[in-house]
């Protein structure tokens, strides 16, 4: 996959809602010409469209209601795609509970998109096979797949059959419909090896041609492509009248036009999750020219005064979508997962700190982006989540759907952004600037690590304006995880691909930065709903045992511990890189070839300033995380049995329990770790024997003297060798 493909590119934010509803009671045009105003030969066609309802039923009885008050004698109802995945009534019923509501409504033509292809092309053929409409798809070649066929144009087509294009006679007038498909389906979802896919400009404009062919002037495009590849589209290909667009979710309020003192070409899409109804009329003179139209919105969930909805929903759609929600009540009980501890998703936890819950959200989210999301020119990947999208707790034992929805309920889609290093460090500047007040911006991350100090400035955003009042100071220093478990500083000016969900990438919880590379078309709309892909990441995982693993750190006024980089804030780039410390303080060292070794492999850093400090004792913290890093002691979830546990960096509890859970840390003695306290060399040399499994020389290094980090270097290395 190549970055910049136009398939994601970025997404038209509308804030503007034009409902088209009158107080109380729902009011539409008695016909299009009445609408727009017609001439004696002018041909008035109204279009009802969706796209990218994703299962989102619960309000299915008001579109029930609003199409049967549009439609009259010259009317489509289209629909551009995405059906199928994003609630439960999809993982129950696989489409036919939507399919079921779209039959009783009578839609004329659908294209798929790419979640159509979800649970693998068996799936969607017995959807097709129970429709009672014609699919278009002019990019999608079906030919090697045993489950799926494609014909010539149908005129009209057939129900339960798929066309590159059809041909309906709607009062008295032929009306094309094309159909296109993204390319990106192949990645973005299971289509199997049997259906291929082609350019979507050469595949229209043959269909285009082959329309004008039978005598067909006007021409709409159902397409699943995306807002910025639709404008493409109606640039590239002559004779499309107007593409019904989906796949980027885009609101469009009213018709985008091109090339309007020619054959203006209209682009209409009505957003997302069932919300709208989109409602085009158009007037075509004799020749099949657009002359004049006037699109809206009919927000299905609009209310008045009174909390009532405007749109009543019908009565016998409310009650057959009571048979389908009857069984979702069971689903829920279905068990997902297991977990051997419990899952910290408290509000109070969420928001303020490192949970072991927000880990496995945030890995979770992080493994499906590298899945997918096959970029060169990265230097990683990492997640962003807020904290506020994680709403309870899971118990240990057994984890049900239910359980997982109180959790994560608001179905965010997963979103994957390309971001620089200084855009990731502003984005989670902004996550830690709310911190005191309990925000849902605080950040679980995957994939990094960073440290900050919640005594400095915060940064401040006027809620009017949206415009900063004042810069953050608090981070301090970002780390990324690299492949063997070290890190290395972030790079401001390097690319890395963020996973996070849509809400934030829109710039939602203040991330400006996030929005940035948004509105700069650097994303990937992957929509795929975050509880699924949390629950993918079960299954992957199996028996669940999250740990906290120092992965977000308040220093809280302290210095920067010397593993991570420092000893104070510094620029983000002053640390040497791994594998090429030149530390400024060694050169006089007796044992400076085996420091530089040691930082070469990733086993120890040196400060902010360049320094290594090789005469400084080092804390007992500090000397965990370097035998666990050094001899890669296994993690391990159980406490450690110290009763100052909690006075353990989180940086360094992880190696803490590693080097416990091994045994290790038997010569140190006693019921306390005392984390800040130095130790002698003979009490190292008993832990590292104990991780390494070798004895240890003590070489010309007194039993009884404090370890220095030069010391504890030659103690690591001659095991090591």
């Amino acid at each position: 996959m190549i970055w910049g493909n136009k398939a994601f590119g970025k997404l038209l934010v509308m804030s503007t809602l034009v409902a088209g509803l009158a107080s109380g009671a729902v009011q539409f045009p008695v016909n299009a010409a009445d609408a727009v105003g017609s001439g004696a030969k002018d041909y008035p066609l109204r279009v009802l469209h969706t796209n990218d309802t994703h299962a989102h039923l619960d309000n299915i009885a008001r579109r029930v209601t609003a199409v049967n008050a549009a439609r009259n004698d010259h009317t489509l109802l289209l629909d551009a795609g995405d059906v199928f995945s994003g609630t439960l009534y999809f993982n129950q019923f696989s489409g036919l509970a939507d399919l079921f509501f779209m039959n009783e409504m009578k839609y004329d033509a659908m294209t798929f998109g790419n979640h159509e292809f979800d649970k693998g092309p068996g799936t969607l053929a017995e959807f097709i096979k129970q429709a009672k409409f014609p699919f278009v798809s002019a990019n999608l070649d079906f030919s090697a797949d045993a489950n799926l066929s494609h014909t010539g144009v149908g005129k009209p087509g057939e129900q339960g059959q798929i066309y590159p294009a059809v041909i309906k006679e709607i009062a008295g007038e032929k009306v094309g419909i094309i159909g296109l498909t993204t390319p990106e389906t192949s990645v973005l979802s299971s289509p199997g090896p049997g259906i291929k896919f082609a350019d979507e400009v050469q595949s229209t404009q043959k269909q285009v041609d082959a329309l004008e062919a039978e005598g067909v002037n006007k021409i709409i495009v159902l397409s699943h492509l995306g807002y910025t590849v639709d404008q493409d589209l109606a640039e590239a290909v002559d004779g499309i009248d107007i593409i019904v667009g989906g796949h980027s979710h885009t609101k469009l309020t009213a018709p985008e036009v091109h090339h309007a003192d020619q054959e203006p070409t209209l682009i209409v899409q009505t957003g997302e999750y069932n919300q709208n109804l989109g409602q085009l009329d158009a007037t075509f003179d004799a020749t099949g020219k657009l002359t004049a139209w006037k699109g809206e919105l009919i927000a299905l969930d609009a209310k008045d005064d009174t909390g009532n909805f405007l749109i009543k929903g019908d009565v016998a759609a409310e009650a057959k979508l009571k048979e389908y929600a009857a069984p979702l009540e069971e689903l829920k009980k279905t068990v997902i997962g297991e977990s051997d501890v419990n899952l910290d998703g408290e509000r109070g936890s969420v928001r303020k700190q490192e949970t072991n819950l927000g880990n496995l959200i945030a890995d979770g989210m992080r493994s499906k982006v590298m899945s997918i999301v096959k970029e060169t020119g990265i230097k990683g990947y990492v997640t962003i989540q807020n904290g506020g999208g994680i709403r309870a707790s899971l118990k240990s034992g057994d984890i049900t759907l239910g359980d997982l929805l109180t959790t994560m309920p608001f179905g965010n889609n997963l979103t994957a952004l390309k971001m620089t290093g200084a855009e990731i460090r502003a984005a989670l500047e902004n996550g830690v600037s709310g911190v005191e007040n309990g925000e849902g911006r605080f950040p679980q991350v995957s994939g990094l690590r960073f440290y900050y100090d919640s005594t400095k400035p915060g940064e401040v955003i006027d809620d009017v304006t949206g415009e900063k009042t004042q810069t953050g100071q608090r981070i301090v220093q970002v780390q990324i995880q690299n492949e063997d478990g070290t890190y290395t500083d972030i790079d401001p000016k390097a690319y890395y691909i963020v996973a996070t969900n849509s809400f934030m990438a829109g710039g939602g919880d203040f991330y400006a930065s996030m929005k940035q590379a948004k509105d700069d078309g650097r994303f990937y709309e992957l929509n795929l709903v975050d509880y699924e892909v949390f629950r993918e990441h079960l299954d992957k995982v199996g028996t669940v045992k999250a740990t906290l693993q120092g992965r977000i750190t308040d220093l809280n006024g302290a210095a920067l511990p010397a593993e991570a980089g420092g000893a104070t804030p510094v620029d983000q780039g002053s640390t040497p890189e791994k594998g090429a410390s030149g530390f400024k303080d060694i050169s006089s060292d007796l044992h400076a070839a085996l420091i530089e070794e040691a930082a070469a492999a990733g086993i120890v850093q040196g400060y902010g300033d360049g320094t290594f400090r090789p005469a400084a004792e080092v804390t007992r913290a500090e000397f965990v995380v370097m035998v666990s890093r050094a001899f890669k002691v296994p993690a391990a979830s159980t406490a450690t049995g110290f009763t100052d546990e909690g006075d353990v960096p989180t940086w360094a509890l992880p190696a803490v329990k590693a080097l416990k859970g091994a045994g290790a840390l038997e010569g140190l003695g006693g019921k306390t770790f005392l984390p800040k306290s130095s130790l002698t060399v003979s009490e190292a040399a008993t832990v590292i024997a104990k991780a390494s499994g070798k004895e240890v020389n003590l070489a010309d290094l007194s039993g009884e003297s404090k370890v220095t980090r030069s010391d504890l270097v030659l103690l690591i290395t001659t095991a090591l060798k």
